[in-house]
């Protein structure tokens, strides 16, 4: 299993915009390019799904830039992850999307199921504000 460098670069993203708004400032889409490692066009497109779930907002202007659009301890690493990549299962069967003829037999059903749940809770537990706090370091 392997998250996209969307998702990737996103928490890096966000955790960078915590950290310069806990500083009292707005982040640039130059610095956040430059600190990155990415180019100006590619945070932008990063940012657009962060905007439509209000994790990031935007002020406009000469001293605008971006900001988090909820505190560090409200947003989560799942939260991140299904900006991205849309909510997250295991396996497609257990998604719900299309009815799996071998639901009721199957036994591997479970498994996704278990370690779906498993995994959401790990993820859903971490918020930006304990990475602040270098608590998974």
């Amino acid at each position: 299993m392997k998250l996209s460098t969307k998702s990737r670069y996103g928490l890096r993203i966000v955790i960078q915009v915590a950290c310069d708004n806990l500083e009292g400032r707005l982040s640039q889409g130059r610095e956040i390019a430059k600190n990155q490692d990415l180019t100006e066009a590619y945070i932008e497109q990063i940012m657009i799904p962060l905007k439509k779930a209000g994790i990031i907002k935007t002020e406009r202007g000469c001293s605008g830039g971006y900001m988090l659009g909820k505190s560090p301890e409200d947003i989560s690493i799942m939260d991140l992850i299904e900006v991205f990549e849309g909510k997250f299962v295991m396996s497609p069967c257990i998604s719900g999307k299309k009815e799996c003829p071998r639901k009721e037999i199957c036994p591997a059903t479970g498994v996704w199921r278990h370690l779906t749940k498993k995994l959401r809770e790990s993820a859903s537990a971490i918020s930006i504000k304990d990475i602040l706090e270098k608590k998974y370091v």
